[in-house]
């Protein structure tokens, strides 16, 4: 742990003298975001190879959602799965991604990746929506501008800036199953400084018993130097989480009550602690640098009787560092640059009644070089590339026994060409590379005969593929269109195998899949719009060939219709499909699948003056019955009708 201490010293003594220059320079009339392209080009989304959802902050504020999992089902239509029926550790995923899909959609928070290295999902409650100025999705593999985890696509989060004049927001949301939500967010400008501090409070007793939930979460960021040739960002984030585990029911118990649980005393808890920093120089009309540095300290514990009496607790800290030198003229967007990160895991872990020792460290150290490019041809035309190597080195120990060290090496690219044509409308076409490491659980399994000696794995590597795309983004009048076709290769997919008991890669997988959405304002006052996504996943070699990849759902349609009927009114209905999936681990596709269903949903906000705004919230309108999630016999239920209201300040 010290060492990343003193990594991070190391850094600040270069960075500090970019700050205080931030500071004698920087004027009071703008702050602006280090970063505008999704795919860290500083340029229009129009001129990237890859399809870019954005979910502003009116829509965030106007969909009800009380968290980051609501809010990307409706708006960004991704398969969303929960084993506890809430969405605190959901996992989410794209690009047609079944079990650990998590791990294949990368997530950012300001350009910090939030992924674990090892297996452990993410804590989507201790992100508040108080703080978050907009969302973009960004379809496809994106390994060759990201590394790892950016194999099914990118969740990336921007948080808000201050703006010239003080302003405030409160909010409080009450709702079923004994569930309460305030949030509230201040921002202003101090001088030189823009200031922004949040803070959300989120509870839950759950739909299923033992289900319950507690977040505090909030921190405050700093922004400086708009304007002027340096500027920066300085964000601390704090989060406290204690859950419920209410594990999985069978097909009898579901029949009976599925609210009940079957672990009624296992219990997790989550802390977390993020400083995140950034500061560019702008060091003439055609170059800048750009410097990201990111702590991490998180600790996880668990106490579960269920699990013959399992107790553990888990610091994670992590270490993350991203210079860029970027190159921009009017017809060309170049940069180079460097990502380093080490995390460090340190579990100790116990069996209670047989004294049984679970305890292991791990620790990975990744540095990747990369470099991307766009160039104008012509007025309407554009290409652009990307090329990635990277190095990842795993220091693996369980219950005191050092294993061997686990080196890999991989890169990562694309390739796209781009037509323009009016003011928002293109035609794209791509092809990339992909890759993605196994996280450090999948680097560990255990030997075959009493007392089942943890072992490195003896074969796992790293999986990685290929991917071509055909895109679109076409606007005429009220209407708009953006959708996309891939197809996708993969080798070395990595799956748990119930029968060897381990993770295993699979000799070739492949992905053929299009998505799109489609909105239209049919009259000043209605407009409605659809999104659907197909992929078809399936296993092409090996035992299991011709097999559908488990737990992944080969349709998702999300329709909705809005009025408006009055300046002061909003009213929005829609549903959301699930296709059926086969359940978590049947690679021979021979049980029974889950189920497809329908979740229907109504919104409402109504301003009772500038500054006051009442909404209500209705998910889950008929009480539908379905499963969420299910590996062979262990079902998962999803969540039942939620009925939520709210009153919102902003001034």
């Amino acid at each position: 742990m010290i060492s990343l201490f003193r990594s991070s010293i190391i850094i600040l003594k270069i960075l500090i003298p970019m700050f205080i220059g931030s500071l004698l320079h920087g004027n009071t009339d703008s702050l602006e975001p280090m970063e505008v392209s999704a795919l860290r080009l500083e340029t229009s989304p129009k001129n990237l190879n890859a399809r870019v959802q954005l979910i502003d902050q009116a829509k965030i504020a106007q969909s009800g959602a009380t968290d980051i999992v609501g809010l990307l089902r409706k708006e960004a239509n991704l398969q969303v799965r929960s084993t506890s029926g809430n969405s605190g550790r959901s996992t989410v995923s794209m690009g047609g991604f079944g079990d650990n899909g998590g791990h294949r959609t990368l997530v950012l928070l300001d350009g910090h990746r939030l992924n674990a290295f090892d297996l452990s999902p993410i804590n989507w409650h201790s992100i508040p929506l108080a703080m978050i100025n907009s969302i973009e999705v960004i379809r496809g593999a994106q390994s060759g501008t990201y590394g790892n985890h950016a194999v099914g696509g990118v969740i990336k989060i921007n948080t808000k800036l201050p703006k010239l004049e003080p302003n405030a927001s409160l909010e409080a949301i009450a709702g079923s199953f004994d569930s309460f939500n305030a949030r509230g967010a201040y921002s202003q400008k101090l001088g030189e400084i823009g200031l922004t501090i949040f803070g959300e409070r989120a509870e839950s007793d759950g739909y299923r018993v033992n289900g319950d939930h507690q977040t505090d979460a909030g921190g405050l960021r700093l922004d400086w130097g708009g304007g002027s040739d340096f500027r920066g960002y300085l964000s601390w984030s704090l989060s406290n989480s204690e859950f419920g585990l209410p594990g999985s029911l069978d097909a009898n118990t579901i029949a009976v009550d599925r609210r009940q649980t079957s672990n009624p005393d296992d219990r997790g808890e989550a802390r977390s602690s993020q400083l995140r920093a950034g500061l560019m120089h702008q060091i003439n009309d055609k170059w800048r640098l750009e410097n990201r540095i990111g702590y991490e300290d998180r600790k996880n514990a668990a106490d579960m009787p269920s699990q013959s009496g399992y107790l553990d607790n888990t610091d994670y800290e992590t270490f993350s560092y991203s210079p860029i030198l970027h190159h921009n003229t009017e017809d060309s967007d170049y940069l180079i640059g460097f990502d380093y990160f080490k995390g460090e895991l340190d579990l100790n872990g116990i069996y209670t009644p047989s004294n049984f020792d679970a305890s292991r460290d791990y620790e990975r150290i990744s540095s990747a070089l990369f470099t991307s490019v766009r160039h104008s041809i012509s007025e309407k035309w554009d290409w652009i590339g990307n090329l990635r190597f990277q190095k990842s080195e795993n220091n693996l120990s369980y219950i005191g026994l050092k294993l061997r060290d686990v080196k890999d090496e991989d890169w990562a690219s694309g390739i796209g060409l781009i037509r323009k044509f009016g003011e928002v409308g293109r035609i794209y076409t791509t092809a990339r590379r992909f890759f993605r490491y196994p996280s450090s659980d999948e680097l560990v399994t255990f030997g075959s005969s009493s007392p089942y000696p943890p072992i490195n794995h003896p074969s796992l590597v790293p999986e990685n593929g290929y991917e071509v795309e055909l895109g679109l983004d076409w606007e005429m009048e009220k209407v708009l269109l953006s959708g996309r076709v891939f197809r996708q290769w993969m080798e070395q997919e990595i799956i748990f195998d119930d029968v060897s008991f381990q993770n295993v890669n699979i000799d070739d997988t492949g992905r053929l899949g299009f998505d799109f959405s489609l909105s239209w304002e049919l009259a000043d006052f209605v407009s409605t719009g659809i999104s659907y996504d197909f992929v078809r996943a399936k296993i092409d070699k090996g035992t299991y060939k011709d097999s559908n990849i488990p737990l992944v759902a080969e349709s998702l349609v999300r329709l909705f219709v809005e009025l408006k009927p009055i300046d002061s009114l909003l009213f929005n209905i829609g549903g959301s499909y699930v296709g059926e999936s086969f359940v978590g681990n049947d690679l021979s596709n021979s049980s029974s699948k889950l189920e497809d269903y329908w979740l229907f949903d109504l919104m409402l906000n109504y301003d009772l003056s500038e500054s006051a705004t009442l909404f209500g919230c209705i998910d889950n309108l008929l009480d539908e019955e379905y499963l969420s999630t299910a590996y062979n016999t262990a079902l998962y239920p999803g969540e039942g009708r939620n009925v939520r209201a709210g009153l919102r300040f902003s001034f």
